[in-house]
């Protein structure tokens, strides 16, 4: 404040010209607003345009006969926003602390909103998103196996699949890029929702074998590595030491399928390959037909099932699919995983909002209190209670407002993080903050907290006010203590939530995996078709990559897997047993998992019987296998495993191969299913386009990926990286999902409790404030400090209890939602309800105590003297 103020005879002047009641004092007050700003430039031109105000407000007067409005209050919703931009000013830390607090909540939601519309609404593959269908999710298909199916099915107008892996795309003379891509077959790449923008679509006969090889490219990788040329198309590149001629450019919106792609490239069918029938990587899509629904497609799929059991009888027992096979809608079975999640931290966004809202009603509230002799003087100036209710009403606008901008400026930036911390689930995205959809979100939640936050302030001006200027704040201490009570149920709510959430991350982190994850850093390869198309350039590629990585400084073993445990499942496949040759009836499935011996080094792993695989066991006179424990349990109860004979491939059910050796088991695939049978095989006899190494370093495992790189680059540039992960980081995917929904669940469980607090120190410094008199006079008759302190900290602590009771008794019916998230521990578990509730009483005390402690400082004389 520059301490300037307007001629009090000027003012004087203007009393009597201008109208009585609210637009009177509004105006009166707009002018000396505007006198003050001037005047800092020149007190004396501040004066002089002051006073031609004045006279034209006279003037005014004396021509219509009435009290004239200044231009700054012929609207009195300009006058309401100027009297509540000017109360902001006068107060800005309690307006900045509004605005935040506000802020945090509207952006909170904003934020997770743009996820949930983003991953639920925007992320169609699909051209026809409502017929599009996809068939057995959650299992693969080879190529033959698609083949077989497409010739018999009759309800999908187009079927097709698709399968990511990695590529190497030569963009120099002696440099190549690791490109994660899709082989895709050409029917389905036509029925995406969004086609090259530049070029064609992949054609049918882009798929015969021995045609020329094309591919399109996405726009990131266009742009990134060709300079954005629009002459490329129809030039050829070389991907995977191949020359393929360059037919689309793919729009950036178009990351799909498989949600992270660059390139495409049509799948082509060789039926002379092995890998046809065996290698099972595509997901299988159809678009339904005119007439057909999702009934008829489960049908044609149980006849496809049956099909296999008839002419497989050696792979597909009867009933092998029963209750397995199904079909989604394509988008339904994307979203699948994520879909509660999403849905449970918006709706704990929402909880936080809530809390947000009353807190920030809270403290108007207690302004009101404060303000109520101003409102009851305005009132008897001559404003009317509706006046006085509408600028309450604006004042909350302006509020919500520009709480609004500093939410939406956060979530601009929240929604894309919040998106990126679900690493595993490419189908999360966020929506931009100015879409249509999440603006009017953000404005409709607004909205409601304008109403909650307004409302409270409102409610106790037209109940407590009375004529005169006496107002009476006992109803609206009771206001405040309810609200309090609310924000403390609802946090408790949320804490319920985190609580159980941290105790099952705990109990996904203690499960046995069966090695030792520390110093290991994986690097997952796409070695082109021709490179491990025989077994032995296969073999002479591995042994040349594990050779050149161990040469590393700081590596201490390495090893190879066709299947790294808990990021990729193996292919379960039949096996016999040499006491039932050829018996389909006593065969067995298990994962088959192909490593090399430095795989069972790496991992630390050490056997519990026999012996591990060697270099040598990789020749079909020299084969060997080793089974887990659990196989040994099911296969061979009362005897040794070793030696025993199995088959392990149904074309050769005579071609039997020693058991040698049995280790613990290796939780592989899912992180939360105990682990199954399994048997490992060298890698060296059935070579694998997707190996991965494993590292183990006695260094820093960030430091060896540039050198790793190298390394693989030295033994063949075209052997594209698609991804580089510790292993502590591949476990740590494998239960994304719930350390995700865990760390922001406790985030917002901090905040509610957080607001709950402050909400409890703002109702118990209000009751200290307005019953100085009282404690006064207590003190004064002998009340010692210690009880004044302790009747107040205990009347925070009550506000907090009740609260805690009624949240808890939410939290049993709320916890039920989280069931599928959580692992090893109820969602009725005790103590995830005490915890959170003695959390609260403490945070609450703490509250309380700094109030109360104020309390027991006055001094009664002093009190008493100024009363």
């Amino acid at each position: 404040m520059s301490g300037y103020k307007p001629p009090r005879w000027l003012e004087r002047i203007l009393e009597r010209v201008l109208p009585a009641g609210l637009s009177g004092q509004g105006t009166l007050g707009d002018l000396a607003e505007e006198f003050e700003r001037r005047a800092l430039a020149s007190p004396l031109r501040a004066r002089v345009w002051y006073a031609g105000q004045t006279a034209s407000l006279m003037a005014r007067a004396l021509l219509t006969g009435r009290r004239a409005d200044s231009a700054f209050g012929r609207s009195d919703l300009l006058m309401d926003l100027r009297w509540s931009f000017r109360s902001i000013r006068k107060n800005p830390l309690f307006a900045l602390g509004v605005i935040a607090v506000l802020g945090l909540g509207l952006g909170a939601n904003a934020a997770v909103f743009s996820v949930v519309d983003g991953t639920f609404r925007n992320t169609s593959w699909w051209r026809d998103a409502d017929a599009t269908v996809a068939v057995w999710p959650g299992r693969d298909f080879s190529q033959g196996e698609l083949d077989l199916y497409s010739r018999n099915q009759a309800v999908y107008q187009a079927l097709g699949g698709w399968g990511e892996m990695a590529f190497a795309v030569r963009t120099q003379e002696t440099e190549s890029e690791s490109v994660n891509g899709v082989m895709i077959t050409p029917e389905l790449f036509r029925e995406l929702a969004v086609q090259p923008m530049l070029g064609r679509a992949l054609a049918d006969d882009d798929a015969i074998l021995g045609f020329q090889r094309v591919v399109v490219l996405g726009e990131g990788l266009w742009r990134r590595s060709f300079g954005a040329d629009p002459g490329i198309i129809g030039s050829t590149v070389d991907v995977n030491g191949y020359a393929t001629m360059v037919v689309g450019i793919q729009g950036a919106n178009g990351m799909a399928p498989g949600g992270r792609a660059e390139l495409w490239v049509p799948l082509v069918d060789d039926p002379r390959q092995d890998e046809f029938w065996k290698s099972r990587f595509l997901d299988v899509v159809g678009v339904l037909g005119a007439g057909p629904g999702m009934d008829d497609a489960f049908e044609d799929l149980k006849a496809h099932t049956a099909n296999l059991v008839k002419l497989f009888p050696m792979f597909y027992r009867p009933g092998f699919a029963d209750g397995w096979a199904t079909v989604a809608r394509a988008d339904q079975s994307q979203r699948r995983l994520i879909s509660t999640p999403l849905l449970l931290l918006l709706g704990g966004t929402a909880l936080l909002m809530l809390v947000t809202a009353l807190n920030v009603g809270n403290l108007l509230l207690g302004r009101a209190i404060d303000r109520r002799r101003e409102l009851a003087v305005r009132t008897a100036l001559g404003a009317s209670r509706a006046r006085v209710v509408r600028q309450l009403l604006v004042e909350g606008v302006v509020w919500t407002v520009l709480a609004l901008v500093v939410g939406l400026t956060a979530s601009a930036f929240a929604g894309q993080w919040i998106a990126d911390l679900f690493v595993g689930e490419v189908v999360v995205v966020s929506s931009p903050i100015t879409s249509p959809s999440v603006l009017l979100f953000a404005a409709a939640v607004s909205a409601l907290a304008w109403l909650v936050l307004c409302g409270v302030p409102v409610a106790h001006y037209l109940r407590s006010q009375h004529a005169g200027l006496t107002v009476k704040p006992a109803s609206a201490a009771s206001v405040q203590r309810w609200l309090v009570t609310v924000q403390a149920a609802l946090a408790t709510l949320l804490l319920v939530s985190a609580t159980l959430l941290v105790a099952t991350v705990g109990n996904l982190r203690s499960i046995p995996l069966g090695f030792d994850t520390a110093g290991l850093l994986t690097v997952e390869l796409s070695p082109p078709a021709d490179r491990v198309a025989t077994v032995t350039r296969a073999r002479q590629l591995y042994d040349r990559l594990a050779e050149r990585v161990q040469a590393i400084p700081g590596v201490q073993a390495v090893g190879l897997t066709g299947w790294l445990p808990l990021r990729a499942q193996a292919p379960q496949l039949p096996i016999n047993l040499k006491t039932a040759p050829g018996n389909p009836v006593e065969a067995v499935k298990a994962p088959q998992h192909m490593v090399d011996p430095g795989f069972f080094e790496v991992l630390r792993i050490q056997p519990l019987e026999g012996r591990l695989l060697r270099a040598s066991d990789r020749a079909q006179d020299t084969s060997a296998v080793v089974v887990n424990q659990t196989l040994a349990e099911m296969l061979w109860p009362d005897v040794s495993p070793i030696g025993q004979l199995i088959a392990i491939d149904p074309h050769a059910w005579d071609t039997w191969v020693p058991v040698v050796g049995v280790i613990p088991d290796i939780r592989s695939g899912e992180i939360t299913s105990p682990p199954g049978p399994a048997l490992y095989l060298s890698l060296a006899e059935s070579p694998s386009r997707d190996v991965t190494l494993i590292i183990r370093a006695s260094v820093s495992t960030a430091s060896l990926v540039p050198m790793i790189r190298r390394a693989v680059a030295d033994v063949d540039r075209l052997v594209p990286i698609r991804a580089v992960m510790s292993m502590d980081d591949v476990v740590r995917a494998a239960y994304s999902t719930s350390w995700v929904m865990m760390g922001l669940l406790i985030v917002l469980a901090v905040l509610a409790t957080a607001l709950g607090a402050v909400g409890i120190y703002a109702v118990l410094a209000h009751h200290v404030a307005l019953n100085k008199k009282e404690i006064g006079v207590r003190m004064a008759l002998g009340a010692q400090r210690g009880t004044v302190v302790g009747d107040i900290v205990r009347s925070g602590v009550i506000l907090a209890g009740i609260g805690i009771m009624i949240g808890s008794l939410g939290a049993v019916v709320s916890t039920r939602f989280l069931e599928s998230l959580l692992f090893g521990v109820s969602a009725l578990a005790p103590w995830a309800f005490i915890a959170p509730a003695m959390a609260l009483l403490v945070a609450a005390a703490l509250a309380a105590l700094i109030p109360a402690a104020r309390a027991g400082s006055l001094p009664p004389a002093e009190v008493l003297r100024a009363e």
